[in-house]
């Protein structure tokens, strides 16, 4: 793993591959080529942030997170196996306590810390897909088998075999 909070977009499965030494030279030449193009200046290339300690993201198998941002700053986040997460995603876990409007930090000082360090935790099922531009502000839950379009913000759980959108994301279709 880079010592940065940017890490590398996951490979997919290298079954398709017939020599599994193949199939780690080749995401071993990835990483290299992937880590000098950020370094040297291209931003386009597939990356993901973690806002908060790495330990806190916890990723399935054949995970795919384009360009995507994990705030875990107040909970964990959790990618089911074979999830896959369109381009510019947040995960957010992060929040501020607020007292009559303001920051607890700014209306009194001695209280309760200003963001909490636990309980904000986002589960994702296994088998989803994540449009472009989804926004999942936690705690939420979302089930096996979902699909979420492009541009919605989770804030609810969704279950299991459901298609949701809008703003707030709402469960359209449910296909049990």
């Amino acid at each position: 793993m880079l010592k940065s909070n940017f890490i590398l977009n996951p490979i997919r499965s290298i079954e398709y591959d017939e020599d599994v030494n193949l199939g780690m030279l080749k995401r071993s030449l990835r990483t290299v080529i992937t880590m000098l193009g950020l370094w040297a200046g291209f931003p386009n290339i597939d990356y993901s942030y973690i806002h908060g300690k790495k330990s806190r993201l916890h990723l399935g198998a054949d995970c795919s997170t384009m360009n995507s941002i994990f705030n875990v700053i107040s909970g964990h986040i959790y990618l089911g196996d074979h999830t896959i997460v369109g381009h510019n995603c947040m995960f957010l876990t992060g929040t501020h306590n607020f007292i009559d409007g303001k920051r607890i930090s700014l209306s009194k000082p001695d209280k309760s810390p200003e963001v909490p360090k636990n309980g904000r935790d986002i589960v994702i099922g296994k088998g989803c897909f994540i449009g472009s531009g989804v926004t999942i502000v936690g705690p939420v839950n979302v089930g096996d088998n979902v699909l979420i379009a492009a541009g919605s913000v989770v804030t609810k759980d969704i279950g299991n075999n459901s298609f949701a959108a809008g703003v707030p994301a709402k469960v359209i279709e449910n296909h049990t």
